[in-house]
């Protein structure tokens, strides 16, 4: 068992508190940051952990308050910085641009502080890489090599897709600039299902939970990327543990669509009666093509299909009572 204290921001997150589930059951001892330490809503499901009686402290920190990551950083070989904000509606380059940006240098601070950090795994997204605009081929195949159209994302508003881009640059530049002694190594997942640990709804979640209930009445012709939960937090922690990983990796399972999500409820959900029956169109939302073979073979992380990744995520939505079927 493994003595090594790590820290995780943003603990109590979708992502997060998988990633404190895991160290938990590999034997670390965990340091993760909430925004209020008090809020039981949002923190008895971390306490309620194996493991984390023992080996799990909480802290409460500010993404954009410097110096409030200091305390739960002190002491850690290891940071997973999952803490950034993640909403689609009402975007705007203060609520999303600012603080991925000032909290990612919060942290990356905090650990330059610190000599005890060795390495920092730094949650991006496919936002960051493959949000091209029409400046590559329709059938381009993107890898870790690919950036986002920064300046294209912000002519069309498109905020949090600049603040994952921008947030990750800074993140992999921080070392050489600063000649600092801890790696970067950031992660890039795409939309992320899964069963959820967390009591609340939370963004991505919501899609399956919209289809499920009948919310979205029509299935939009969308074409979407997706990866469960749980093989996104492996990555992560695969990153930290593997010594030969390095950059960025990319995190998808599958390239899908709605009307494929939607079948895939259907079979993991028969009873339920309002997930909408619209029919295919003729022509399906084209998909982005993506190389996985970097996350693959070098982190050793094996990917569940959509169908397990949507069953999961209509049983977890039936046992936090969001849905009856």
């Amino acid at each position: 068992m493994s003595a090594t204290t790590v820290c995780v921001t943003g603990g109590s997150g979708f992502l997060g508190s998988y990633v404190v589930k895991l160290l938990l059951e590999k034997g670390y001892r965990v340091n993760t940051t909430v925004r209020d330490v008090n809020d039981a809503k949002k923190v008895a499901h971390l306490l309620a952990l194996p493991g984390a009686a023992e080996r799990l402290e909480l802290f409460q920190a500010d993404l954009l308050e410097e110096g409030s990551y200091d305390k739960a950083i002190e002491g850690c070989a290891g940071v997973f910085h999952t803490a950034s904000p993640f909403f689609l509606a009402n975007q705007t380059h203060e609520s999303l641009v600012v603080p991925a940006l000032q909290g990612t240098r919060n942290v990356l601070d905090t650990c330059a502080r610190h000599p005890s950090v060795r390495r920092v795994i730094v949650t991006s997204s496919t936002a960051s890489v493959y949000v091209h605009l029409g400046t590559k081929p329709a059938d381009q195949i993107f890898t870790e090599a690919d950036w986002s159209n920064v300046e294209g994302m912000e002519a069309r508003g498109m905020w949090y897709c600049v603040s994952k881009t921008l947030a990750e640059r800074a993140a992999l530049d921080y070392p050489k600039e600063h000649s600092v002694a801890f790696e970067v190594v950031t992660m890039c997942p795409t939309m992320i299902f899964g069963p959820m640990l967390q009591p609340v709804l939370n963004e991505s979640s919501q899609v399956v939970y919209n289809l499920l209930t009948g919310v979205t009445k029509e299935v939009p012709n969308n074409a979407r990327a997706v990866v469960d939960v749980r093989d996104v937090a492996a990555a992560h922690i695969a990153g930290f543990e593997v010594a030969a990983a390095s950059g960025r990796y990319i995190l998808v399972a599958e390239t899908t669509d709605d009307f494929e999500i939607r079948d895939a409820i259907v079979k993991a959900a028969p009873s339920a009666l309002n997930v909408p029956t619209t029919a295919p169109p003729a022509v399906r939302a084209a998909r982005t093509a993506v190389d996985m073979a970097k996350a693959t073979k070098e982190l050793g992380i094996s990917f569940r299909p959509l169908d397990e990744m949507v069953q999961s995520t209509c049983d977890s939505l039936q046992q936090h009572g969001f849905v009856r079927f």
